[in-house]
């Protein structure tokens, strides 16, 4: 849906053939508004107002968090095999698709990390990561390196990072409060 800032009127609706569960937006250079479908293990894009698949893969690890950054789409994998209660057989990692070729890669070695939702960077090159099921904030590296910075409840969902005060906020959807706090430096 898109809604005039403005004047708060939906000015453009888009229905999402066979979409099971429509998450995290990222918008790239082009303007186009990519959305993970992460049950259905699906990427879908807007672009020249058609709202189409863009790319439907096991290796999208059921996609949730995404970020566009130096020509790639950054995925937060949650995990192979979801089960009822929403863990998953296998946790997921970090993935980058190439925005040309659609290769997928992993970030690091492509070991579990876990059932990850909200993707930020943190200023330093690094991104900061939540895990919804296990409840934790990471901070993973270029080189796929993980830091676990916080201990959290389930339900720890998208996160916001202000940069200049170096504060990470995380909603907790399972306890209906937002948590923040001040981060250090990059290891």
């Amino acid at each position: 849906m898109a809604v005039n800032v403005e004047s708060g009127q939906i000015t453009g609706t888009w229905p999402a053939e066979g979409a099971q569960f429509l998450n995290d937006p990222a918008v790239d250079e082009a303007g186009r508004v990519f959305a993970s479908d992460m049950l259905a293990n699906r990427i879908y894009v807007l672009d020249n107002d058609a709202l189409t698949v863009w790319l439907e893969s096991e290796d999208l690890l059921h996609p949730n968090g995404l970020r566009v950054e130096d020509g790639r789409l950054l995925v937060a994998g949650w995990g192979r095999d979801i089960q009822s209660d929403f863990s998953s057989k296998t946790p997921g990692h970090l993935i980058a698709i190439d925005l040309n070729t659609k290769a997928i890669s992993d970030i690091g070695s492509g070991e579990p990390v876990g059932n990850l939702d909200g993707l930020e960077p943190d200023g330093a090159g690094n991104w900061l990561v939540t895990d919804w099921v296990a409840g934790a904030l990471f901070r993973i590296h270029p080189d796929g390196k993980v830091e676990q910075l916080m201990d959290l409840n389930q339900g720890s969902a998208d996160l916001e990072f202000l940069e200049e005060k170096k504060l990470a906020i995380i909603p907790m959807m399972m306890d209906g409060k937002l948590v923040a706090t001040r981060l250090g430096g990059a290891t």
